[in-house]
């Protein structure tokens, strides 16, 4: 019963903690460009009371039925990736297609493939152990052939968070320690390559080992936000006081909302987003470990590690521990498809970790 209440709690906190932030780090700038200045807030708050229900339905359905339609889950999820490149589908934002357009609003596709992907290898490597190269074959070209999908966007960061939760559900299935050190070597190679063929993430690159180099540019980014976190110091300066919203900081309600929370809550705010994060996680992990099946295990280690992984980039970006890339905070960031997708992974953890669903669990 713990479990559940921590994943619940820690879900919904977030939830609730990322409508206030969003808010604070966009409302002088939505006031400008839409007249609005509760513009972001409202659509976070409606995918918010949309994201509740998706939690309640992964907290109570039986999770098997996960596993009879991965096949379904997967071709759905792909589909949904490819036709954000066809013309008047897909929506161009900054230099990348990562939308579509329904005609009442706009959905990132990615968001909610992540965790169909996860949902196919959970089932599939329980079906099919990962004992040889033979056995890998499947999952590889599923979960690669999302990356490359992805990429195209282009979408490195989500990229990475797929590729390297396709390892960690590898990993976990029982992989054969030589495939698997090989599938590492492999992905350890491709990052620098993808960086080395575009030349903006060579930029990005260069930013990120000397912003000051160039300071109006690619490293300005970085820089305004360690102005934010350098400008919050102990205690912050006070919530909905950030002076970095103001238009220094771009994308301040998405990706770099963790910039706008150590300016305006300091590191004492940080320490505390941070520990709730690392209170879902381990939830996550207990999940995994106590689940009752092998298929459970699978599948709530990749959830979890979805959602880990992306907390993880996201923060070494904001602080500039690794090169900057497009990568919203989970539950946390502006953006109504990513917080339905993930309280829905956070219903089905609850799922999981639910004594009553251990009782009956036959599908």
């Amino acid at each position: 019963m713990k479990l559940t209440f921590n994943i619940a709690f820690t879900t919904i906190l977030l939830s609730l903690l990322g409508i206030l932030m969003i808010y604070s780090a966009s409302s002088y700038s939505t006031l400008r460009e839409f007249s609005d200045e509760f513009f972001y807030v409202k659509k976070q708050a409606i995918a918010f009371a949309v994201g509740i229900v998706m939690l309640i339905i992964g907290a109570k359905f039986n999770v098997y039925y996960l596993n009879k339609f991965k096949w379904i889950i997967l071709f759905v999820s792909l589909i949904l990736l490819g036709l954000v490149f066809v013309p008047g589908l897909g929506v161009e934002s900054y230099g990348a297609t990562r939308w579509l357009n329904l005609g009442f609003t706009t959905i990132q596709p990615s968001e909610f493939s992540k965790f169909g992907l996860m949902i196919f290898l959970a089932g599939y490597l329980t079906e099919h152990p990962p004992k040889d190269l033979k056995s890998l074959i499947v999952p590889l070209i599923c979960g690669l052939g999302m990356c490359a999908l992805i990429i195209l966007e282009p979408n490195m960061s989500i990229t990475m968070c797929v590729g390297l939760s396709l390892l960690l559900m590898l990993f976990v299935a029982g992989t054969p320690k030589k495939w698997f050190i090989l599938l590492f070597a492999a992905l350890t190679i491709a990052v620098p390559l993808m960086i080395i063929l575009e030349p903006y993430r060579m930029k990005r690159l260069t930013a990120f080992i000397n912003p000051w180099q160039n300071p109006k540019n690619e490293g300005y980014q970085l820089i305004q936000s360690y102005f934010a976190l350098g400008g919050g110091g102990l205690f912050g300066v006070g919530l909905f006081k950030s002076r970095q919203k103001y238009l220094f900081l771009p994308f301040a309600e998405s990706d770099f909302i963790f910039s706008v929370i150590g300016e305006e809550l300091g590191l004492i705010g940080c320490l505390f987003v941070m520990g709730v994060f690392a209170l879902l996680i381990y939830s996550g992990i207990m999940t995994a470990l106590r689940a009752d099946c092998f298929y459970k295990r699978l599948l709530a280690t990749g959830i979890t590690g979805v959602i880990a992984i992306q907390t993880l980039i996201n923060i070494a970006v904001v602080t500039g521990t690794i090169p900057p890339t497009g990568l919203p905070l989970p539950y946390v960031s502006a953006g109504g498809t990513a917080l339905m997708a993930y309280m829905f992974a956070s219903g089905v953890l609850i799922n999981i970790a639910s004594p009553m669903q251990k009782s009956n669990h036959k599908m």
